[in-house]
């Protein structure tokens, strides 16, 4: 089996990304192949929603960025969610149909990855490892052209529900700094209109008095 994206994707990746690791290729290969079980193209505008898994503590959190790149699902457009329950897998939508499915990596897999010398010398905080000539291209070379059987779970949906944030276009100034805070964000106190951080300090500077 060759590898899945070309490598000239995988260095437009890359720069995207800004290094060469491990994580990235792992988003890759799980972007990859949710839109292949989905039967889509990446995304040219909103017509796809990914929701991923990883949580932000959690290691080669790089796996997010080739999440991105490869399915062209974004933080930007809003059609990337996180549901951070600390799992490196992901749920790819197709909005008009309704269809989903879930990528996820077997458990067998990630305990492999973990072991990679590169990976291992990062939770295991080994800050003068040095990699061998060509072990990260090699590493990088499985990720992207193991059978997928030997790495994935893979779960079909139906009528899968997804919400959409709604938009709030309203804003307010606030009485504080001066700044537009988005509506829905805006705290009022007597009939100022407070964004977060203003109303905090005028909410803690009351309680302070009130102590003396």
């Amino acid at each position: 089996m060759g590898p899945v994206i070309s490598a000239k994707e995988l260095k437009s990746a890359q720069a995207f990304h800004g290094n060469v690791c491990l994580g990235l290729p792992l988003g890759l290969r799980a972007g990859h192949e949710a839109l292949q079980a989905l039967e889509v193209s990446r995304a040219k505008d909103k017509e796809l929603v990914a929701i991923v898994e990883i949580a932000p503590e959690q290691f080669s959190h790089c796996f997010l960025d080739g999440i991105q790149w490869i399915t062209g699902c974004t933080r930007g457009k809003n059609n990337l969610q996180l549901n951070p329950v600390g799992k490196f897998a992901l749920t790819l939508v197709e909005i008009s149909r309704h269809a989903a499915v879930r990528v996820s990596y077997q458990a067998a897999f990630l305990e492999e990855f973990l072991n990679w010398p590169p990976v291992a010398a990062k939770w295991k905080r080994q800050k003068d490892f040095k990699p061998e000539a060509g072990e990260i291209d090699r590493h990088i070379n499985d990720l992207l052209t193991r059978p997928a059987s030997e790495m994935f779970s893979i779960t079909h949906y139906e009528n899968y529900p997804v919400v959409s944030p709604t938009m709030d276009w309203t804003h307010e100034r606030c009485a504080g700094c001066g700044e537009l805070v988005l509506g829905s964000y805006t705290h009022f106190l007597g009939k100022e209109a407070l964004c977060p951080a203003c109303w905090g300090q005028r909410v803690h500077a009351k309680r302070a008095e009130g102590r003396d």
